[in-house]
């Protein structure tokens, strides 16, 4: 699966206006979002770059595969749950109540680094997401060889247009020092409680299409050229651009081990 995408971003103030001039555009009433989205990354450490290089020594044929192949990257991913607004500062388990509105509630999703250049004026990344309809989703994603990471949560409204999502919305986090917990809490704080991450407030537009294969070029010209009539229709309301890809990176950046410098042994003491 892949997904085209546009982007733009609306102010605080904005926001009311926003959302009434989206119910016109996709002729119907905007649908509360709440999500909490639960990030993970894999046990392992991502190889240096350029270690097979510097390995050297053997000419054997195995080696030279190995260097042919070079490293794999490895992603964050994450585990997204839908929310209501009675979930927030009451003890949510993993375990409970897997549907919420007739849809799963919890997903795991993982998203590729975007492609360089665009399509028909969009930005376009691989997707793909799971449903979890049974048992522990965080016990799931771990026995994948994942370690959790950190949590926050997202509030907007959804609209339908054609074929296109349309998610207004912003990210909301716990404000203080990071947490040292392993694992998702079990009670989730008070919705008054939680700060945007960005401090003006402001809201992130995306307007998106997706399509299961790729190399159809009529269908993937169909979903950018629905994507530039929305576009023309925001004109003068919201700008939407395409982003710088490497913003929405997903992938696991190798962080090398500081030595820690030698400790320098103590001193004898001497009599006077």
């Amino acid at each position: 699966m892949h997904e085209l995408l546009l982007y733009g971003q609306v102010s605080k103030g904005r926001h009311e206006q926003v959302v009434k001039i989206l119910a016109g555009v996709a002729a119907m009433q905007p649908r509360r979002v709440l999500k909490r989205h639960v990030v993970y990354k894999p046990q392992r450490e991502p190889e240096e770059p350029g270690l097979v290089n510097k390995r050297g020594g053997t000419q054997s044929i195995a080696a030279k595969n190995t260097k042919q192949a070079g490293k794999t990257d490895l992603y964050f991913t994450q585990l997204v749950q839908r929310l209501t607004e009675e979930d927030f500062g009451s003890i949510v388990s993993t375990e409970q109540a897997l549907t919420v509105e007739g849809l799963p509630k919890w997903t795991y999703e993982f998203n590729d680094l975007p492609e360089a250049g665009n399509r028909g004026g969009a930005l376009v990344r691989m997707t793909n997401s799971t449903d979890i309809v049974g048992g522990d989703p965080h016990a799931y994603v771990t026995s994948l060889g994942n370690q959790f990471v950190s949590e926050y949560y997202i509030e907007g409204h959804l609209f339908v247009h054609e074929n296109i999502n349309i998610y207004l919305h912003r990210v909301l986090h716990e404000p203080g020092v990071r947490s040292l917990e392993t694992e998702p809490k079990q009670q989730l704080p008070g919705f008054d409680a939680l700060q945007p991450l960005d401090p003006s407030g402001a809201y992130m537009l995306e307007a998106k299409v997706r399509v299961q294969d790729i190399n159809n070029t009529a269908v993937t010209e169909a979903a950018a050229e629905e994507l530039r009539r929305f576009k023309t229709q925001m004109k003068g309301c919201v700008t939407m651009n395409i982003p710088d890809r490497l913003a929405m990176d997903t992938r696991i950046r190798y962080r090398p081990q500081v030595a820690q410098p030698p400790r320098k042994p103590a001193q004898p003491m001497t009599a006077r």
